[in-house]
């Protein structure tokens, strides 16, 4: 600061020298320059003052210890765990971590071994997000896709393998006995797979929205995967069949009002080597095993 003081000393003199200033006038310009260096000193002072305090407030500041006991809080899996795996062979119903369906018939009949059990499945969703609707092409968190995959007879097939339908009087070839409007349906008639609409869409020409010719015929497919999801389904086999549907009369299950019955729609039944109403004349041979899993992003 003294070296600072000099220099404007200099600095003024000079001044005065060069504009023929007065004593008194080089005396009032020397104290105009010391009172606004002194202003700018204090005004420094000030600052780091201010920047002092702030720092001692900071050190003394004591922050409330985190709770820990939010860390043992889990967060919620976003993978519904689980199997049910029904055997059509021997009869044998087989959970696994508390499984995924309801089994409405166990495997019966008379067992040939040669895949000709029938069984009666009933799977319940959970509703969507509210700021999803419509077709779910894609695996949510939770119970909202659906994971079928069928083990197919090497010997033995005809008639009705499988019938998976919203209504619970579904007995192929769209219908049901006019029980619900939501009634769409998947079936399996040797040797092709149909997907049906519901009601809701009486323009469709016999409902049928798509057929998917041999997807379980003998000899050259074994194995057959559905995925099932509000108004979607996707259908896979080992001969190289992956078709992905999306309709809005396919199955409801996101609690859509129903107008026939009057209820909400969040179930889907399956049946195997059968039809859901158990129609004796809509059997089928063909189905060995089954087995529903629910699909997270993860695993799909």
């Amino acid at each position: 600061m003294r070296v600072l003081i000099a220099a404007v000393y200099v600095c003024v003199l000079f001044w005065a020298l060069e504009g023929a200033l007065t004593r008194k006038g080089v005396q009032k310009a020397l104290e105009e320059k010391r009172e606004e260096q002194l202003e700018d000193l204090l005004e420094h002072l000030i600052e780091v003052q201010r920047l002092d305090d702030y720092t001692e407030q900071k050190k003394a500041l004591v922050l409330e210890p985190i709770d820990k006991s939010l860390n043992a809080i889990e967060p919620v899996p976003c993978c519904s765990p689980g199997s049910t795996t029904v055997d059509l062979r021997n009869g044998g119903v087989f959970v696994s971590d508390g499984g995924v369906v309801e089994v409405l018939k166990k495997p019966e009949g008379v067992s040939n071994g040669e895949c000709s059990l029938r069984a009666l499945l009933k799977v319940s969703f959970t509703k969507l997000p509210e700021c999803i609707s419509g077709c779910v092409s894609y695996p949510l968190c939770g119970r909202r896709m659906l994971r079928v995959d069928l083990d197919l007879s090497p010997n033995s097939r005809s008639g009705f393998l499988f019938n998976i339908g919203d209504s619970v009087s579904n007995d192929g070839f769209s219908g049901d006995g006019n029980t619900q409007t939501n009634d769409a349906e998947v079936e399996a008639v040797y040797p092709s797979v149909h997907v049906r609409a519901s009601d809701n869409c009486p323009d469709v020409p016999n409902k049928l929205l798509d057929t998917y010719t041999d997807a379980v015929r003998l000899g050259s497919v074994n194995r057959t995967t559905l995925f099932i999801s509000n108004e979607h389904v996707r259908i896979t086999n080992n001969n190289g069949l992956n078709q992905i549907l999306c309709h809005k009369c396919l199955f409801a299950l996101n609690g859509q009002t129903d107008l026939g019955s009057g209820g909400v729609n969040e179930d889907i039944y399956i049946a195997l080597n059968r039809v859901i109403t158990g129609r004796s004349d809509r059997n089928g041979v063909g189905v060995c095993s089954a087995k529903l899993s629910w699909v997270c992003p993860k695993n799909y």
